[in-house]
Parts: structure tokens; sequence; C-alpha cells
């Protein structure tokens, strides 16, 4: 009889006697040759544990089963196979599908007879109860560990060490973003924030669910955790998880940010993912407004109640300097986001006007060529299909018929199919158009139709920084119209 030799041993059992490699090999070679059977081939699976059947040499021996290069599998021992009653029968039934036979040496057992198949089910119920109680050993000392201030086992969290000690640089980069989301901006504006100005994740860049990830991890509020917690406050809802007890515990780490701060970001993240987050709330400039005359930042603020004379209480946002805020000298005047509104789109008005006067001159030089000309009108078409495309997708993430993610997709594959169709356009007329202009014309179209969450995102993916400039300084008592002002804008 021809047999399939398997020898498994996991990392601690490299030295215990009788499981080591050299160990099980040579007494199953001197069974084969005590009892007459052939090798087909030896299978040996070095560092893997039994819990499961992902191991690379296993699936090799079954696939030659099941091509019949052998009639029977040898191993030393049960729990060298698996030791999952699960695993054991599925393996079994396997081999016995494909005429394989199971022997083990230790237990002397052989599928080929029904009470051998009986006797290693019984083997195996023992040999899970035997993992399950390691298992159990283990947990209990991971318990005693975190109970104790201490980290469990695994990689540090980017911010610090392989020694747990707290990187500056990088810990000053995890309160940035703590900063930008308390600002109002959404997990995907505070990743592409990020992205412009340079700020990489130890060379990944950073993107909506790594911010969020960071912001829900405990360990940088000073906090070692056992089990998990959903940002609600929730438990996961798979019932594994369901059974395993939370434990928090005060670690002896460096923090990046206080409890009290934590606590503060996690609530926000409960508003928004129950759906209870004050849209009022929102600033729509948030993280790309600069101060033009000192180059701080400028961050959103609401004025107090006013009472209207039909009894409703209105609040207006405004934006201010930082350093006013912080009182360090800065006498920029505050600005009203309906004033930043205005002159933005002012801003992007002029920018079309010019960029239609350029397409003007082009079409004039175009029709001393016909066959140009008619390439640039079926380019044209293409565009305001793509055009008509993106207009479609934004309306259906306005209206919330598609999520983020799919509306971040599809705006992608326009965009990419926009860009081949202007790189030809530009071929033809001799004019390099300014990238991104019918993005930014969009803006203009869709506003209105947009909710305040939905601008403050529009706003972070095409604008890379406003600045306001103004020689006003004191402009208390306007009420209703807008200082003189001017903004300068740096796209994306």
């Amino acid at each position: 009889m021809k047999v399939a030799i398997y020898v498994r041993v996991s990392t601690d059992e490299q030295a215990a006697e009788g499981y080591s490699i050299r160990a099980q090999k040579n007494q199953l070679v001197d069974y084969c040759r005590v009892n007459g059977y052939e090798i087909a081939n030896i299978y040996i699976d070095d560092g893997y544990s039994a819990k499961d059947t992902k191991r690379p040499r296993l699936q090799a021996m079954l696939e030659a089963a099941k091509n019949g290069e052998f009639n029977a599998v040898l191993v030393y021992k049960l729990d060298r196979f698996t030791r999952s009653v699960r695993d054991l029968y599925e393996l079994l039934e396997y081999l016995q599908k494909h005429e394989v036979g199971f022997i083990s040496r230790q237990e002397k057992f052989d599928t080929t007879t029904a009470i051998g198949r009986a006797l290693i089910g019984l083997i195996a119920v023992f040999a899970q109860f035997e993992r399950e109680l390691i298992a159990e050993r283990v947990r209990m000392g991971v318990e005693q560990k975190v109970r104790e201030g201490k980290r469990p086992g695994g990689k540090y969290p980017y911010g610090y060490d392989s020694k747990g000690n707290l990187i500056e640089s990088e810990a000053e980069i995890l309160k940035l973003v703590r900063e930008l989301y308390m600002s109002g901006m959404s997990y995907q504006a505070v990743a592409a924030h990020l992205y412009r100005n340079g700020i990489d994740r130890r060379g990944h860049e950073w993107t909506a669910s790594n911010v969020a990830l960071t912001l829900e991890n405990p360990f940088y509020a000073g906090i070692i955790r056992l089990g998990s917690k959903l940002p609600n406050g929730k438990y996961p809802q798979r019932k594994r998880e369901l059974r395993v007890k939370v434990i928090d515990t005060m670690g002896d780490h460096e923090p990046v940010w206080t409890v009290e701060e934590y606590e503060q970001h996690l609530a926000r993240m409960r508003r928004r993912s129950d759906g209870g987050y004050s849209k009022k709330a929102i600033y729509w400039f948030n993280g790309v407004l600069r101060c033009g005359r000192c180059g701080s930042s400028m961050y959103g603020r609401l004025a107090r109640s006013r009472i209207r004379k039909d009894g409703s209480v209105v609040r207006t946002p405004y934006y201010w300097c930082s350093k006013r805020k912080n009182n360090k000298g800065c006498d920029m005047p505050m600005f009203r986001q309906s004033q930043v509104e205005h002159l933005i789109m002012e801003h992007i008005k002029n920018i079309k006007s010019d960029h239609k006067a350029i397409a003007t001159e082009q079409e004039k030089i175009a029709k001393s060529d016909s066959e140009k000309k008619k390439e640039i009108t079926r380019l044209r078409k293409e565009l305001e299909k793509v055009r008509a495309r993106i207009k479609k997708w934004q309306y259906a993430f306005a209206e919330d018929l598609i999520n983020e993610t799919d509306f971040k997709k599809r705006m992608d594959e326009e965009y990419e199919v926009e860009s081949e169709i202007r790189s030809k356009l530009e071929a033809f007329e001799g004019v390099k158009n300014q990238p991104g202009n019918e993005k930014i014309f969009e803006l203009i179209e869709m506003w209105p139709e947009l909710d305040d969450l939905d601008k403050q995102e529009a706003i972070g993916t095409i604008f890379k920084k406003i600045t306001l400039i103004t020689d006003a300084r004191n402009v208390k008592g306007v009420k209703n119209a807008f200082f003189p002002a001017r903004a300068e804008i740096e796209f994306q």
C-alpha cells in the first residue's frame, strides 16, 4: 500500500521530545518499513498550528490524494493532523471520497473500519477540548496583563516606536487629525487635507477609513482595551464577539490625547453615525481657509443667538483667524460664511469668463481647418456627455441615492475619461485648459442643491487653500452689507 506521511509542528513544539520534525519522520518511516508500506511522499508543515486547515503542505497532500497518488495518509498522532472535530470529519470525508484511508500511528486507528472512525471522533473531541483549555488559559493571562496596564502583544500603532515610546512628529500629526475632525470636517475631508499638504502615514496615504480607525483607537487616550466596541458604544453584532467581554484599563504609555478629548470626538462620531448630527454646526470652509494677514488657519464659530421679528432664532456662522482667537495679536476681522461663499463664487465666475473667451478664440482658429473642426466638435460632444454624467452622479449623491464610496468611484472614473478627452482637445486646439476647470464650474451649478455636509465635502475636494484678503479692520455694525475683500484660491 502506498502511503503519504504527514508531519506537523508548531513553533512552540519544535523542542518538545516526540514532536520534532526529525522524531515524527523517523518513527513514521520505521512504521512503514515494519508494515511493508511504500512511501509515496512526505509532507511537512513546519511552524503551523492545527487550529485550521490553512497549511500549505496539507493542502498539497489533499490535492495529491485527489489525483490518486497514494492509498492512505499516515500521521504520528491525531493532533498532528487537526484539533478540530469539524475539520477532522471534513478531512476524513474528503479522503474517503477519493478512496484514501487515514492511519494514526500513536492511537493505532485505521479508517477502513467503523470502530476506527468512531474512536477517532472521540479522540478528536478531547483534542478540541485541550485546545479550548489552552485558549482559556491564554485568555486569562492576557486579561491579567491588561489589568496591570500592559499591552498584551502585537505591534504598536502609528505614533509609537517598537518599544511603545511616543514619536513626537507622528503625535503632532495625530493631534492634527483630531483637530481637523473636531473643526467640522468629515473623515474623507481630513484625509484629503492631509494629502494636499503632503502629510503621509509612514509612506502611505491617509484614507477616510484609517482616519476613523485612528479616532476610534482607545490606545491614543492611554487606554489598554481587550475586546472591541463600535464608535456608537455598542458591541459588534457577530455572536462570537458578543461572548468576549471588554476590559478597559489605563496603560503605562504616554497618550496622544486625554480621555476627555477621546470621549468628545467619540460622541461626535456617534452623532454622525446615528444620523443625529446637527448640520447647523457644520462650517463649509474649515480646513482650507487662511488669514491673508498672518497666514494662520481660520475656523468657524457661531454668532450669538438673534431673535427675528417672527420669533425664530438665528445664529450666523463666522470665520475668524486662529491667532486672533488665541489673543496673539492678529487684527483680521471676522468673515461671515455667506461673504466667504460670495467671494469664492465670484472668483470662479471670473475664471469661467476667461475660459470662455479663450475657447471662443480657439473656435475661430479651428474654422480654418474643417477636419480639425469636426474632430473638435466630436470631442466636445463627448465631453458634454461626460459632464452630463457627472451632474447625474452629483445629483444622486446629493439626494442620498448612492453612498460616498460609490460616488467617489464614479466621479474618479468620469474625471479620468474627461481628462483623456481634454488632452485630445488640447492637442487639436493648441491651448492647454486650466486643470480642474469643469469640476469647478460644476460646483456653481450644483451648490444650491447641496446640503451643509455635501458643501463641506465639495470644498475639501476641489480647493487646496482659500486665502481671505482685506484692508478692513473694524467692521462692527455692518449687518447686511459685505465689507471690501477678495479671495486668493489654490485649487487641487
